[in-house]
C-alpha cells in the first residue's frame, strides 16, 4: 500500500475526530463568552450552580433535568411520523449534516459534543442572556422578556431553515421554563445535553435513516 492510500485510509477515522474537536471547542466558547461577559456585565451566569450551601438543591435540579429531557425525545420520535413537507425537508437537511461533520464518531465523542452544547449554550442564553435581563428588568416583566429573548436568539442562532429555527425557539422556552421552575442553570444545562446526544445517537443510526428528522 502506498502512502497516498495510507493516508487516504487514515482520513475516515480523523474526520470526526477532527469535526468533534471544533464543535467541542466552539461550544466551550461560547461558555467562555457568557463568562467574560458576565463578569463585565456583574452578573455571573452559573445560576444556581457550584454553591456549597445547596449540593442537594443542586443535584435536584440536575435529576429534574433528566426527567426534562424525556419530553423532546419523545417528540423528536414522533416527529418522525408527521407526513409535513417542511418537515421531511428537515429531516434530509439536519441527516445530511450530520453525516458529513459526524458520521463516523464514537458515542463516548458524541457525548463530549453533547456535553459541551449543553454547558456552553445554557450559559450563555440562559444563564447570562434569559437571567442577566430578568434581573436587570426586575419582576415580574423582566421574567417573560429574558425568556424571551433568549429563546428568539437561540432559535435565529441555530438557523438551518426557517422551520429549524422556529423548532429551536421552542426548545429555547422548554429549556427557559425550567430554568424559572428550578431556578438553576442545571436543569435546562443537563436536559439539552442528554437529548442532543440521544437526539445525536437516532439520527445517525443507519437503521433510522429513512425516518428522521432533526
Amino acid at each position: 500500500m502506498s502512502q497516498n492510500d495510507t493516508i487516504a485510509s487514515q482520513q475516515p477515522s480523523l474526520a470526526p475526530r477532527l469535526h468533534v474537536l471544533l464543535a467541542v471547542g466552539f461550544e466551550g466558547s461560547l461558555a467562555l463568552l457568557a463568562l467574560g461577559i458576565g463578569w463585565l456585565c456583574g452578573h455571573w451566569p452559573l445560576v444556581g450552580m457550584f454553591q456549597p450551601d445547596s449540593v442537594k438543591g443542586e443535584c435536584i435540579a440536575a435529576a429534574i433535568g433528566l426527567a426534562a429531557s424525556i419530553p423532546p425525545i419523545v417528540a423528536l420520535w414522533m416527529v418522525d411520523y408527521l407526513p409535513w413537507v417542511s418537515l421531511q425537508h428537515l429531516r434530509r437537511l439536519v441527516r445530511d449534516l450530520l453525516q458529513t461533520w459526524l458520521g463516523g464518531a464514537s458515542a463516548g465523542q458524541l457525548a463530549l459534543v453533547s456535553l459541551a452544547a449543553g454547558v456552553g449554550e445554557e450559559l450563555l442564553f440562559r444563564g447570562l442572556i434569559q437571567e442577566g435581563l430578568a434581573r436587570w428588568i426586575g419582576p415580574p416583566l423582566g421574567v417573560g422578556v429574558g425568556l424571551a429573548v433568549a429563546s428568539v436568539l437561540f432559535g435565529a442562532c441555530h438557523w438551518l431553515s426557517t422551520t429549524y429555527a422556529v423548532l429551536a425557539t421552542a426548545a429555547g422556552v422548554y429549556f427557559g421554563i425550567w430554568m424559572i421552575l428550578t431556578g438553576s442553570v442545571w436543569t435546562p444545562l443537563v436536559a439539552h445535553a442528554v437529548y442532543d446526544f440521544i437526539a445525536l445517537m437516532y439520527l445517525l443510526d443507519a437503521r433510522h435513516g429513512s425516518a428522521r428528522v432533526g
